[in-house]
């Protein structure tokens, strides 16, 4: 993963991703990044988690894979919007280097303002936490999953790692104890796949599990709760 060759590609809302030739992989969905991000991570997590905990004014996430940084500024935007206060933690093993991040070229596609908002995210020192705005707080740590030791109960879990073809040791059953144990009753966890090993794995940690509508091109997607006390 270190030495994947990356290059840029306009996905098909016109939203750019980097695609790495030698795993054959697309850090989104080519049939829309944005579009991807924003029904799987906002609608079908961060809104459905509002939909639990109607009172909530304050809502921990976390990231399994910080990749561009899309899903962190997405969430950021949607934090002022809605007036919750986030505190996002995320985890990458292998961050962009800036000349990867320049290749991405996502400051093309955004105003001005979220160019603003989506270089602070991509600049933030890493491991710390930072107030990117006075409603989102970022802290991204440069960890493996394995070593990743929870200092905050989640109510929100973004796993966007790299698909199993690529990376099978991530989705593996003893990937997400740590996760759905460290979660708040009325916590969700929600991810672009659709495997039936790990909807399994959620449904046995006592997650209530199923299938939902996917994003555009992909037909369904795991999503799950941790039932309220």
């Amino acid at each position: 993963m270190k030495k994947a060759k990356k290059s840029h590609f306009l996905t098909a809302d016109g939203s750019p991703t980097l695609y790495m030739e030698q795993f054959d992989e697309y850090y989104h969905s080519k049939h829309g990044a944005v579009q991807e991000a924003l029904h799987v991570y906002l609608g079908m997590g961060f809104d459905y988690w509002r939909s639990l905990n109607p009172e909530a004014t304050h809502c921990h996430i976390f990231e399994m894979g910080f990749g561009t940084g899309l899903n962190a500024f997405l969430t950021a935007k949607a934090a002022s919007e809605t007036g919750i206060h986030i505190c996002y933690h995320t985890i990458e093993a292998y961050p962009l280097s800036t000349i990867e991040m320049n290749e991405a070229n996502y400051v093309s596609f955004l105003e001005e303002e979220e160019s603003l908002l989506f270089n602070q995210i991509q600049h933030a020192t890493w491991e710390e936490e930072i107030s990117i705005t006075p409603f989102f707080k970022l802290k991204k740590m440069h960890c493996l999953l394995e070593n990743y030791c929870p200092s905050i109960k989640t109510d929100l879990i973004y796993y966007d790692a790299f698909g199993a073809r690529a990376q099978p040791e991530i989705w593996t059953d003893n990937c997400f104890p740590i996760l759905t144990e460290n979660m708040n009753p009325g916590g969700v966890f929600v991810t672009y796949a659709a495997i039936g090993s790990v909807r399994r794995a959620l449904l046995r940690l006592g997650l209530v599990t199923g299938l939902v509508p996917g994003p555009p091109g992909k037909r369904e997607m795991i999503r799950g709760h941790k039932p309220l006390l």
